[in-house]
């Protein structure tokens, strides 16, 4: 009798697993798109950074938002992930001799073609936990090679 439960649920599980992954789209949260705005370093703004396998695009949705940003995989001209060092200034007013410790930090950066036809650029800041995702994902999706910084 706890065989036949226990299959029951291994078939419903496997079901709702394949429709999962029958969506194709992959979501990876803790991702800041850093929203070019005139005269500054840009704008952070957290969310989920989605590759849509049925559209073909890449999506960044902001907190309770719609997309901030959409790009069709076929007008991605270029993928970069950089592995960057900041200074680390809250920690340093904590404990001053922390003031010249540095965090490295993830960065995706994708070149693209607006509709018009202008080369533009999103840059995202990726949590460590799932960087090596977001960067195999965005290589299997678009097609296109990463370069390494």
């Amino acid at each position: 009798m706890l065989f036949r439960r226990l299959t029951g649920s291994g078939v419903v599980f496997v079901l709702l697993l394949s429709v999962c992954f029958a969506q194709g789209q992959f979501d990876f949260d803790k991702a800041v798109y850093i929203k070019p705005v005139e005269g500054s370093k840009g704008e952070p703004v957290p969310g989920v950074l989605r590759f849509d396998t049925a559209k073909k695009e890449m999506q960044f949705v902001g907190t309770g938002g719609p997309p901030a940003l959409s790009v069709k995989y076929e007008a991605i001209k270029g993928l970069l992930h950089e592995y960057s060092a900041t200074p680390r200034y809250a920690a340093a007013l904590v404990v001053p001799p922390l003031l010249f410790t540095k965090s490295k930090k993830h960065y995706l950066t994708v070149s693209y073609l607006d509709a018009a036809g202008t080369p533009k650029y999103a840059i995202f800041h990726l949590d460590k936990s799932n960087f090596q995702e977001v960067l195999t994902r965005a290589e299997s999706e678009t097609g296109k090679k990463m370069e390494r910084d």
